[in-house]
């Protein structure tokens, strides 16, 4: 009979679902587990998850976790997994799993570097101490951890499961995805502005561009707020030759995971975890310098030949890394421990 896991975790404040990745945590499983599913009831309202993140973010982010220490979460499973920000008073061994760490998370992604952010560091790690053990997704947030003090035996580093998906459907033009809600935040400015002297200097190149804050305003451009995960999936991905994504702050990105895992090069900055995902050179290129993504993206376009093979290790590199079963058997590893 299969063990209880009680995975606690936030709802996207946009569409309401599960995080992605809790969800495909869930949709692969575990062997000789089954999860019942704790949402945090105190999910971060819309105006605090998609503004820049300041000192208000760490201010709600510090009062959020004391509230949730005062609650305490019995259960009937065997043990509990918890996501991202959710430090209830567990009152059963726990597991912990984040994208990136404490400091990584205040200092590197929220800027704060004076005395409050230090507290909210010292904080969540007297919290993540109590754990028994942290799941993170690269070796960029297992540095982070031990970083912060968590000591070293208790972090397992874990990557996403992701199945590829190479359909394809024929196109003419160059198709080009960018997919962001923070125009800002994740470079959707910079990605137009390359995109502008693109197509200045190459024809038949388009974008695809799926976030907020901009207008169908060029004839090369054909812009979504949101999609469906099913018309993302089966309409747009098929048709993408590549995906430029000039991140400006990023934990891991999952969005160019999505990519590779549909056969489809990624120009990334060279940021958090990007560098674990894109592999300079060999399914993508990395760079935080604007004038090197225009480059490279232009090197791509021209090149029919090397956006096939870049493709194809696209496909290799989640085969391998990314493996569902092999992903599943690394997180019983952890279980059977508790």
């Amino acid at each position: 009979m299969d063990q209880k896991v009680l995975l606690v975790t936030e709802r996207d404040t946009i569409t309401g679902n599960l995080k992605s990745g809790p969800s495909l945590r869930i949709k692969y499983g575990v062997p000789g587990y089954t999860y019942e599913i704790m949402t945090d009831r105190f999910s971060q309202s819309n105006y605090i998850r998609n503004i820049t993140f300041n000192k208000m973010t760490s201010l709600y982010m510090l009062t959020k976790a004391l509230l949730l220490r005062s609650l305490v979460v019995n259960t009937d499973a065997k043990f509990i997994h918890s996501f991202f920000w959710t430090f209830y008073n567990y009152r059963k061994p726990w597991i912990h799993e984040n994208d990136q760490s404490p400091s990584q998370l205040i200092r590197n992604y929220m800027k704060i570097t004076n005395g409050f952010g230090e507290k909210v560091v010292n904080m969540l790690h007297t919290v993540l101490c109590d754990a028994e053990f942290i799941i993170t997704w690269s070796v960029w947030a297992s540095n982070g951890f031990i970083d912060d003090g968590i000591n070293k035996k208790k972090i397992k580093v874990i990557p996403l499961p992701y199945r590829i998906k190479p359909f394809k459907l024929e196109h003419n033009e160059i198709n080009v995805l960018f997919i962001g809600r923070d125009i800002k935040r994740k470079g959707g400015d910079t990605a137009l502005k390359i995109m502008e002297r693109i197509t200045r200097e190459r024809k038949d190149v388009r974008m695809f561009y799926i976030g907020k804050g901009i207008t169908n305003r060029y004839e090369w451009l054909k812009y979504y707020t949101a999609v469906p995960s099913a018309f993302l999936e089966n309409k747009i991905f098929p048709i993408i030759d590549i995906f430029l994504f000039p991140t400006k702050e990023e934990a891991y990105g999952i969005a160019a995971l999505e990519a590779l895992a549909h056969g489809i090069p990624v120009i990334s900055s060279r940021i958090g975890a990007l560098g674990e995902i894109v592999d300079d050179g060999i399914n993508g290129f990395t760079t935080n310098n604007e004038d090197e993504l225009h480059d490279k993206l232009l090197k791509l376009i021209d090149s029919d030949s090397l956006r096939a093979v870049m493709s194809k290790r696209a496909l290799e590199k989640v085969l391998t890394v990314h493996d569902p079963v092999k992903i599943s058997l690394m997180v019983k590893e952890v279980y059977d421990k508790i």
